[in-house]
């Protein structure tokens, strides 16, 4: 339980959130946020999922990847080549030209 606690706490921190605005980016009120970092509560892999999701939406925000997690940068970057892959299937032509800045036929 320690450890999740920590991972909050840090994650936070790198953000540069204080506990009342994580408490509202992730839809809780300040006195169960609070709970979680002293561990008055226990942190369930939820509350790291929620974390996660806010450090990602700030990174969006921000348009700084950095800020996102490992494990959600890693995700991400997935996505966005499946993405790409299956755009280079469906338009490859359109792909292409987009790249090259033209629009002639």
């Amino acid at each position: 339980m320690r450890n999740r606690q920590s991972a909050l706490v840090n994650l936070r921190k790198a953000l540069g959130l204080g506990q009342s605005e994580m408490a509202g980016r992730m839809g809780l009120s300040l006195r169960p946020y609070q709970e979680l970092e002293s561990e008055t509560r226990r942190v369930r892999p939820r509350h790291i999922r929620l974390a996660e999701s806010v450090a990602l939406d700030i990174a969006i925000e921000k348009q700084n990847l950095d800020l996102a997690p490992d494990e959600v940068r890693k995700k991400v970057i997935k996505l966005a080549l499946m993405l790409v892959q299956q755009n280079l299937k469906v338009r490859p032509l359109g792909i292409a030209k987009s790249i090259l800045g033209t629009d002639e036929e």
